[in-house]
């Protein structure tokens, strides 16, 4: 398998909507939110990008307070975590405005549960200013209306939606050797099985190909497959 992330919709949507968070004139926000269902491709598309930039990326827990939160995220500045809170806030501003780092947030649906936590977040990014990505399920885009001072400050929004047969057909020739080719129906029935999760469909893609490997088909159809499951058992 190819160690690359395939260019699907979602992932070109949220590459161009960071690059407008560098882009954007002055007076606007540089805040993106990143959203949608569990298996769409939000935290790949986040390593992805962060990998490239050698970003700051943290994932909220939901035991989380901004104590424990600030010390991981002083860690992943490659600092040493301090015992007061407001001493490691400073750290991460710092750390955070000296590089012009932007800071990728995953999980966090579980900073709308906690005033405090969200409103650290926000005072990180008013003191700095540096792009900042929060990664959330659906219900996120919705909650977060709740908070006027939050919500005011996020300019870029992307939805990650279920994949269509284009991104399957791209998924799978990111991950086949040049001399296999899957039959599109198979594609197709894939797709409608996983209902364009994507994590479930590089599973099936991945069966697929172990298949095709081990019945030495340089072809692999949908009777092929038959009625063999593409994910579970």
């Amino acid at each position: 398998m190819n160690p690359i992330v395939a260019p699907v919709k979602n992932v070109v949507r949220a590459q161009i909507s960071f690059n407008r968070l560098y882009e954007r004139p002055m007076g606007v926000p540089a805040i993106a939110l990143w959203h949608g269902d569990s298996g769409r491709g939000k935290s790949t598309a986040a390593t992805h990008i962060y990998n490239q930039l050698e970003g700051v990326y943290i994932s909220v827990r939901s035991a989380d307070t901004v104590t424990s939160l600030t010390r991981r995220m002083v860690e992943e500045c490659g600092g040493e975590p301090l015992n007061a809170k407001s001493r490691n806030i400073e750290y991460i501003i710092r750390h955070l405005s000296l590089n012009n780092t932007p800071l990728f947030i995953d999980e966090a649906d579980y900073l709308m549960n906690k005033n405090e936590m969200l409103d650290t977040v926000r005072d990180i990014y008013d003191a700095t200013e540096v792009p900042m990505v929060l990664i959330g399920m659906n219900k996120i885009a919705r909650r977060i209306e709740s908070n006027r001072q939050f919500f005011n400050r996020i300019s870029e929004w992307v939805e990650f939606k279920a994949a269509d047969l284009e991104d399957v057909k791209t998924v799978a020739n990111c991950m086949m050797d040049d001399q296999i080719t899957i039959e599109e129906e198979l594609l197709e029935r894939l797709r409608k099985s996983t209902n364009g999760e994507m994590r479930r469909i590089v599973i099936g893609i991945n069966k697929i190909i172990s298949l095709a490997n081990a019945n030495e088909l340089l072809t692999i159809t949908s009777r092929d497959w038959g009625d063999a499951p593409f994910h579970g058992y």
